[in-house]
């Protein structure tokens, strides 16, 4: 009897690891039956350490290929530290790709470049899928962050070894996300281009659904409305991976907003909620609900869509406030360069007894050198961070006042006829439903979220600020016209004037002029 158990053990553990042999082989043409081939290979608890390693290496890999969540993550953990004690940097490599994937797909960008730039360092020159897929997901990250043309050098890289591997799939998207780097720093003439030099490499539906969707989107934010809705009714029905059929209903409900069809973009915009959007393209269908519910007076809908649009701005906010992945890299980078240094220390160190006095002054002259130079590159970050962080700021204010004048113009016939009474209540309604200018606590947390949150920091360090000079100060951040600013905050000429005095005393300014000036850099801060 206990022979037999134990010949079935043997046989076990001797035939597993051929199946996983025969899993690896197929993950690339056939993911979905080797994921369901892996499902059914419970490791049992005879099975060796790198076999189980590598069963939940595999595991991990089936699962990304198939576009379901990675998880657990415990089980990749344990391969990465089994290699790490073996010392295999192929399979490491790895491991740390598709556990910064983990970290990626929820948005952890910081966490997501510390295991891509870990798997990078051990990751063998020859694995040229590997080396490719790591450059790819990093250029998508920068490409998230803004550094187009990081992004842009990352997606070069990607299509290079992955041509040297021969996956054209792949190689077709890194050219493709090229082309919407260029798209995303706004450079749409340049995108267009890339876009139709591209588009003869697309070998199937799904890559020229891809390609089309993307020159659709494109000519959409150009403005040019017409090309972009003949590209959108061509696209629409192509087939997608991910996400794009959710992009696409959502442009599509978009650009038929703008075309004044409000039914027929709420159709869409809720059509988008079953393809599994992303936080971003999720808030821009809310935007569209909210938009829609305010031009119908349906409260309900409003405040319901509303909500959820806050929600997602919220979620949005926290991932654009992460650390950039090119600021990642450049740190690691120069702690390989410190780590090699003091490998060389002791070499250097006999040197210099030999040399001393030259060397000594050589030595001083260079740290004195690398201070300086560290402490420019740290004045260059922050002034790169506060830059970026008023771009922000500003691109925020913008997009409210375009939703004002907006709102105004779509008034324009209203407002011709009406009278000057009638026009103030209309625009005191205007700043109601925009700013909630009525409503302090919301007006504060909105004031807030758009202004690098400078109700809070005027609150904290001028507690004697009254809340008409707190409303004053984020009307004035926001380009508030100054008649509208008379109206909504019952100030005359005189009274906004005396005004601005005692605020310009309350924050040690010499005058008001220097009001506008101190309240930016306040609110970049």
């Amino acid at each position: 009897m206990y022979t037999f158990l134990y010949v079935l053990i043997l046989y076990g553990c001797s035939v597993i690891p051929d199946k996983l042999q025969t899993a690896e082989q197929l993950l690339e043409s056939n993911p979905d039956s080797a994921l369901h081939f892996i499902q059914h290979l419970l490791p049992n608890s005879h099975l060796t350490g790198s076999k189980k390693a590598l069963y939940y290496l595999l595991l991990t890999k089936a699962l990304d290929k198939n576009y379901l969540p990675l998880k657990p993550d415990t089980l990749l953990d344990f391969s990465i530290n089994y290699y790490l004690s073996h010392h295999d940097n192929e399979h490491l490599a790895e491991c740390y790709l598709y556990k910064g994937r983990m970290y990626k797909n929820v948005f952890l960008y910081e966490k997501a470049m510390t295991f891509y730039l870990a798997a990078l360092d051990v990751a063998i020159e020859r694995n040229n899928t590997l080396l490719a897929r790591i450059n790819f997901d990093m250029g998508e990250i920068q490409l998230s962050q803004g550094d187009y043309r990081l992004s842009r050098e990352k997606y070069r890289q990607a299509y290079k070894y992955f041509t040297k591997a021969g996956l054209q799939n792949q190689a077709f998207f890194s050219l493709l996300d090229i082309g919407r780097s260029f798209h995303a720093a706004k450079e749409y003439k340049n995108a267009q281009t890339y876009f139709r030099r591209t588009l003869p490499f697309a070998r199937d539906s799904l890559q020229k659904g891809s390609i089309l969707q993307e020159m659709a989107i494109n000519f959409y934010d150009f403005h040019k409305l017409d090309s972009a809705l003949v590209y959108f009714r061509k696209v629409i029905k192509y087939p997608y991976i991910g996400n794009n059929r959710a992009i696409r209903y959502y442009y599509f409900a978009d650009m038929l907003f703008d075309l004044k069809q409000t039914d027929s973009a709420c159709f869409y915009a809720k059509c988008t909620f079953r393809y599994k959007p992303d936080i971003r393209t999720q808030r821009e269908c809310y935007r569209i609900l909210v938009n829609s519910a305010a031009l119908k007076d349906n409260l309900v809908e409003l405040s319901q869509y509303m909500d959820n649009y806050q929600h997602c701005s919220d979620s949005i906010r926290k991932i654009d406030s992460q650390t950039k992945g090119s600021i990642l890299e450049t740190i690691h980078n120069k702690n390989i360069e410190v780590v090699k240094t003091k490998n060389n220390f002791w070499y250097l160190f006999l040197f210099f007894l030999i040399v001393i006095t030259i060397m000594l002054h050589l030595y001083l002259k260079r740290n004195r050198r690398i201070k300086s130079e560290k402490l420019q590159l740290e004045e260059k970050q922050l002034n790169q961070k506060v830059s970026k962080r008023k771009e922000i700021v500003f691109k925020h204010r913008d997009k409210l006042l375009k939703k004002i004048e907006s709102i105004k113009e779509d008034q324009a016939v209203e407002r011709k006829k009406a009278s000057q009474v009638e026009k103030e209540i209309l625009d005191r309604n205007i700043y109601k439903e925009i700013i909630h200018i009525n409503d302090i606590n919301f007006f504060h947390q909105e004031m807030d979220t758009v202004l690098n949150n400078i109700v809070t920091k005027l609150k904290t360090n001028y507690p004697s600020l009254n809340e008409k000079e707190i409303c004053w100060c984020c009307l004035s951040m926001l380009k508030i016209p100054t008649g509208d600013i008379y109206l909504l905050l019952d100030y005359k000429v005189t009274g906004l004037k005396k005004m601005k005095q005692r605020l310009s005393q309350k924050f040690n300014l010499s005058g008001a002029t220097e009001l506008n000036t101190f309240l930016i850099e306040l609110m970049v801060k």
